[in-house]
C-alpha cells in the first residue's frame, strides 16, 4: 500500500472515529436513564400516580417531576419484559420561548450532528428535529427536540424533548403479546344513519 493511499485511509479513519465520537448515544435526560428502573429514580418519577397507556397495555405511564430546567414530564415503563424499566422520557423545558429552541437545538446539531428527520408541520406552528442512534444492543433510539405554538391540547404551547429506546417498547409489545394475544382494539362506535356527504365532511 503506497504512503498516500495509507495516508488517506488513515485520515478517513480519523473522521469516521470523531464522527461517531460526536453522536454517541444518549441515555438520560433530566436526571431519569433509559433502561433503568423508574424506582432508581424516585426522586423524579411519581409510582404512586402510574395510569395506563391507551392501546397499549405492555406499557405504564408515570409523571415526572420538574426542576429548574424542565416543568415536568412523563416516563413510559414496561410491565411485561422488563417491568419498571424506563423506555420513554419526555420533558416540557421551563422555557417556552423561541430564542431557547433555537439555542437548545444548536447544542444538539453541535453535539449529534446532522438531524435524521424533521419533525415539525407546514405551517410552522410546529418545529423540531429527530436524531436516530442506537444502543450497546444495536437498538434503536430516537431524539426528538420541538417546539409547539398556540394552544394545541395534545401537544401544549413550548418547548419539549423526548428521548425513546424503540427496542425496549417492541420488546415489552412482544412479550405481552406473547401471553395475552394481540390487544383488543376499542369497540368501534355504531354507524348513524347516512347522510347526503357519505361522512367525510364535518357535521
Amino acid at each position: 500500500m503506497s504512503i498516500a493511499r495509507s495516508a488517506l485511509f488513515t485520515a478517513l479513519f480519523l473522521v469516521l472515529t470523531c464522527s461517531v465520537g460526536l453522536a454517541e448515544t444518549p441515555a438520560s435526560l433530566g436526571g431519569i436513564a433509559l433502561g433503568e428502573p423508574a424506582a432508581k429514580a424516585k426522586g423524579r418519577i411519581k409510582a404512586n400516580k402510574a395510569r395506563d397507556v391507551d392501546g397499549a397495555p405492555w406499557l405504564r405511564r408515570l409523571p415526572a417531576t420538574g426542576d429548574k430546567f424542565f416543568s415536568g414530564g412523563y416516563v413510559l415503563v414496561g410491565t411485561c419484559a422488563a417491568p419498571g424499566a424506563v423506555a420513554r422520557i419526555k420533558m416540557r423545558y421551563r422555557d417556552p420561548s423561541l430564542d431557547f429552541f433555537r439555542k437548545i437545538s444548536g447544542e444538539m446539531l453541535a453535539r449529534y450532528g446532522d438531524p435524521t428527520e424533521y419533525k415539525g408541520d407546514f405551517e410552522g406552528r410546529t418545529m423540531g428535529n429527530k436524531w436516530a442512534f442506537s444502543d450497546a444492543r444495536l437498538k434503536p433510539v430516537s431524539l426528538i427536540v420541538q417546539r409547539t405554538e398556540g394552544e394545541d391540547p395534545e401537544l401544549g404551547a413550548g418547548n419539549t424533548v423526548k428521548l425513546t429506546n424503540w427496542g425496549m417498547l417492541e420488546a415489552e409489545r412482544a412479550c405481552w403479546q406473547e401471553r395475552h394475544g394481540p390487544a383488543k382494539a376499542p369497540a368501534a362506535t355504531p354507524p348513524g344513519k347516512a347522510a347526503p356527504d357519505h361522512g367525510y365532511l364535518p357535521r
